[in-house]
């Protein structure tokens, strides 16, 4: 009887909330939402509102750091293959039962990358988890959303959820999503709404931004300058683009011309305005390793590789072609190599191009964890799909290093067998690192505190949305 009547106090609260005029911040997004629970997302929006709703053991600052979320304290058996981790209590579901142990052995059993982990109830707030293998970068799975138990998944836009915000209301017309509003009941956050709205595509966002009904947006395909906005333009270190090298092919077999090939490419310039340039395989954090040289431009070289033909495959996007050719021209005129530029519709590059590997030389956008595994990249175990060693690198000290990093549970330790793969990969040359993406987030002059902050996907953009205001106008 207590929990059904806070969850209809819940619920009538959220739902004045979203009605009443409270500070409120709107974004516009092309497409429909299918669902905000977890195990079920897809798009990026449907991943932000996600991550705006739940809440994990675990979480990422606007540092980059992994700190504690709902986890209280974990354990950690000698051998590393138990954790047990023990839930804060009076952490509550927006339908008013206290989160507990259930609630984690239902995630488990419903998130892939857990599947293989086996889960036990200790407690009413604690389980353990007991992993079949020493796995470093376990911690960095229980950032995932923890689902209620038994989750309804026929609530897909209205779930039962955990975090500060919640859905108070979604707007139809018809089959037709217009609006969803987040809204929460705590004070400290000056804007206590957020409206999403949906629009058919990225021209009917744009009007919208002009004629104000928005107060931001990301878009990757509008540049130019909006009135009365601010791009707040943010990488996502989670993706990084690079050309890669079919090592199966025999005319790739020479380090010595891979490591030409990257030399006389000034990669800066080239990038300036797609994105930031690419500190190796674990680039631009705690385990990169800042004292190897990766801007290996020379200004001076050039060479007749005698005409050496190149076919280089690129998803048939306008910024990709744009970058393909800027590689075909400086190889072309600076190696008297000839390149050419295979083109191929991106909802076909899976099928025709990455799981057969039938490529030369491929420009292409990778993502990664923010763990420093990079295991399934680049193991030579993976160089068959579904494994995600595209290039073919095989080599055992890399392999090594790659093991070694994955079983180690001290970061210090880590570091080490790191630091050799970075070395290996560097030395033998088989991908050439480019950039990681800008992603366009424009902001309404009206809303002030938007900050800076780690950015690894497009939901960080939020992380610092406590801070953020509606300055008055008049």
């Amino acid at each position: 009887m207590i929990v059904f009547f806070r969850t209809i106090v819940s619920s009538i609260a959220s739902f004045l909330l979203a009605l009443i005029p409270l500070q409120s911040y709107t974004e516009g997004v092309v497409g429909q939402p299918q669902t905000f629970i977890p195990s079920n997302v897809v798009s990026h929006n449907e991943r932000t509102i996600s991550q705006l709703i739940y809440r994990g053991l675990f979480k990422y600052d606007i540092y980059g750091v992994l700190i504690p979320d709902l986890a209280e304290m974990w354990t950690l058996s000698d051998e590393g293959l138990v954790y047990t981790i023990k839930l804060k209590e009076k952490q509550y579901w927006s339908n008013g039962q206290e989160i507990n142990a259930d609630d984690l052995i239902y995630t488990a059993y419903k998130i892939p990358d857990l599947k293989g982990v086996a889960t036990d109830k200790v407690d009413d707030y604690t389980v353990r988890y007991t992993l079949p293998n020493r796995y470093a970068p376990f911690l960095n799975l229980l950032t995932v959303s923890i689902l209620p138990n038994n989750t309804d998944e026929e609530r897909s836009l209205k779930p039962i959820t955990s975090d500060d915000f919640k859905v108070g209301r979604v707007e139809r017309n018809g089959a037709i999503i217009k609006k969803v509003v987040l809204v929460t009941q705590k004070s400290e956050y000056p804007i206590r709404k957020i409206i999403f709205r949906y629009y058919t595509n990225e021209e009917e966002l744009s009007n919208a931004a002009q004629l104000g009904e928005i107060d931001g947006f990301m878009s990757q395909n509008i540049h130019e300058e909006l009135e009365n906005y601010e791009n707040y333009r943010f990488p996502l270190q989670g993706i990084y683009f690079a050309l890669y090298f079919n090592m199966r092919n025999e005319k790739f077999e020479d380090v010595e011309l891979r490591k030409k090939l990257e030399k006389v490419l000034p990669i800066k310039q080239m990038i300036v305005n797609e994105g930031i340039s690419v500190q190796g395989a674990i680039s631009r954090g705690l385990f990169t390793d800042m004292e190897l040289e990766y801007d290996n431009y020379d200004p001076e070289f050039e060479e007749d590789l005698g005409e050496l033909p190149i076919t280089l495959t690129v998803p048939d996007i306008d910024k990709h072609v744009r970058i393909a050719k800027v590689v075909k021209d400086i190889w072309e005129d600076r190696l008297e190599v000839s390149v050419v530029i295979r083109k191929i519709p991106p909802d076909e590059l899976m099928s025709k191009v990455i799981e057969p590997r039938d490529f030369e030389l491929l420009l292409f956008g990778q993502e990664v964890s923010r763990d420093p595994d990079r295991y399934v990249i680049w193991h030579s175990t993976q160089v068959n799909y579904p494994g995600l060693n595209i290039t073919g690198f095989n080599h055992v000290r890399a392999d090594r290093a790659l093991e070694e990093g994955r079983n180690e549970l001290h970061n210090d330790y880590r570091t080490v067998h790191y630091k050799e793969f970075q070395r290996v990969l560097q030395e033998q040359t088989p991908i050439i690192f480019l950039y990681h993406p800008y992603q366009n987030f424009y902001v309404s002059n009206y809303i002030k505190g938007v900050g800076e902050k780690y950015t690894f996907t497009p939901v960080d953009r939020f992380l610092d949305f406590s801070n953020w205001e509606r300055v008055k106008t008049n």
